[in-house]
């Protein structure tokens, strides 16, 4: 799954979104999007290194939903509207990666646990996945 960053990468390049991956932030600072500027932070020194995947595609989702605004994740605005809609697309997206090469699955929580998507959401996955 190394090559999810990639895979990532290059469906924001091919959506004229712009995507910044730094190592300089601090561990507790959430990747962030722009959606006025089309620009996407990633912060690849998040605590949780293994929800960067899933961070990554939701900060895309925001803008390919077209929100407005800085926004950034945070567990506490799950419930709201455009939270939901970026959760959703970021599901969707590592559903086409995993289609795109040839990964399979049938868990919803194996599917969360591989690219760090909350436990909150495997409701969604599990929706997605039927």
């Amino acid at each position: 799954m190394d090559n999810i960053m990639e895979w990532l990468s290059n469906y924001a390049f091919d959506n004229d979104i712009g995507y910044i991956m730094t190592h300089y932030l601090e561990p507790d600072t959430p990747s962030t999007s722009d959606c006025e500027d089309r620009l996407v932070v990633v912060n690849m020194e998040w605590k949780n290194k293994e929800e960067v995947p899933f961070s990554f595609a939701h900060e895309i989702g925001h803008i390919m939903c077209g929100d407005e605004g800085k926004r950034y994740f945070k567990l506490e605005n799950i419930k709201d509207k455009s939270e939901h809609h970026a959760n959703l697309f970021a599901i969707k997206l590592l559903f086409n990666f995993c289609s795109d090469y040839g990964y399979s699955f049938n868990n919803p929580i194996k599917f969360c646990e591989l690219f760090g998507i909350p436990t909150e959401l495997e409701y969604v996955v599990a929706t997605e996945m039927k």
